[in-house]
């Protein structure tokens, strides 16, 4: 496929992402991408930043998309949905996004439906799953005829070091952003009703502009502001709507390790997030850059002397009235890319907080190294 060894030079941990989704099996994707172009309703089920990562890359998809958190979803469990779903859909598929293959609300999820298609003798469904291990309890669904699993590595190795999570990632940032364009890929072929082979030949163009973007914005005067003011002692908060919440989200929970361990807080926008003080900061993203709710929290923050950063699409009042990094691309990319854009913030915060002379505290280091494991 004339691919290249190296994607982005200033983040190296990119590489392995990339590496990991052009390495899945495509007999385990055949089926997996086969399940999805037959049903007319697929249900997504993640928990944290891999929810995150299935809503952002299966978002503006063509087909009916239900969450179990939608207003609209016709039960509590997936289990009391079930028979609702059968007559309301001929072929419905549950998409499942578990590095591990043992999160909980998805192995539940996971469990409820298989014991109903069991029990039912039902042919409607099918549970369709990304996993890092094919031997976890959510893996060996691949093992049943309902059940299609496609192994994407990323979880498995550890580095010893803080020096090893810079050039690595943090917090399975190499698992969670893989699934990401594995995702986005996987809607852009379903849209224009191509074979599973598309999505691989997708892959190979979108890499090559993740690289460019990464590269462009890591080497910008804006970043280095960025991580000047995030070592201070300050807040940080992560505002988005729609889709671009669930990339402020992924960016809010690995920033909030890094930041709690200095004696500071990062936060989603919303009700729980505090108010603007002087030195705090607010980092929005925004396709159009014309959303009034983000406009007027730029607004306000800037009026109590804090500051505002943005990702937008295009030029536009946003971007005119903050510090702001704009990627010029179809709506449907956007949101994978600004995830990409904004996924090295926290490993850089550690670099500059080291060459500081403040060393994170072991303890810290240790959890991560248990909780989050990354590719070497």
């Amino acid at each position: 496929m004339g691919q290249t060894n190296k994607i982005a030079m200033e983040v190296r941990y990119i590489n392995g992402v990339i590496r990991n989704v052009r390495n899945v099996k495509r007999r385990e994707f055949k089926p997996f991408y086969k399940a999805l172009k037959d049903a007319d309703c697929i249900v997504l089920v993640g928990e944290g930043r891999s929810q995150s990562a299935v809503y952002i890359g299966m978002g503006q998809l063509r087909k009916e998309v239900k969450t179990m958190v939608d207003i609209d979803f016709p039960g509590s469990t997936i289990e009391e949905a079930a028979p609702v779903l059968e007559q309301m859909y001929d072929n419905i598929a549950l998409l499942v996004n578990s590095g591990s293959g043992e999160t909980s609300t998805p192995k539940i999820v996971v469990k409820q439906l298989a014991d109903y298609i069991e029990r039912e003798k039902s042919d409607k469904f099918t549970i369709n799953a990304v996993v890092s291990n094919l031997n976890s309890s959510i893996g060996k669904m691949g093992e049943k005829e309902y059940g299609n699993v496609v192994e994407l590595t990323g979880r498995d190795r550890k580095p010893e070091t803080t020096n090893g999570f810079l050039k690595h990632g943090i917090m399975n940032d190499v698992y969670e952003l893989g699934s990401l364009l594995l995702f986005q890929k996987t809607k852009e072929a379903l849209n224009e009703n191509k074979d599973y082979k598309a999505v691989f030949r997708k892959i190979e163009v979108e890499s090559k502009e993740i690289g460019k973007i990464v590269n462009k914005f890591v080497s910008s005067g804006i970043y280095k502001n960025v991580i000047d003011n995030l070592e201070t002692r300050s807040r940080i908060t992560m505002g988005g709507i729609g889709p671009a919440r669930n990339v402020a989200r992924m960016t809010a929970i690995r920033l909030q390790h890094v930041k709690r361990a200095i004696g500071d807080e990062a936060y989603l926008s919303g009700p729980f997030a505090p108010k603007p003080r002087a030195g705090d900061i607010l980092f929005l993203i925004s396709l159009s850059g014309e959303t009034e709710t983000l406009l007027r929290w730029c607004k306000e923050q800037k009026k109590f002397g804090g500051h505002v950063y943005s990702i937008v699409g295009t030029e536009s009042t946003l971007s005119r009235n903050s510090d702001s990094f704009i990627i010029e691309c179809t709506p449907d990319t956007f949101y994978e890319r600004a995830t990409f854009a904004l996924s090295p913030l926290p490993l850089h915060l550690v670099e500059r907080l080291n060459q500081r002379g403040f060393m994170l505290p072991e303890y810290i280091l240790e959890w991560l190294r248990v909780q989050h494991s990354v590719l070497e």
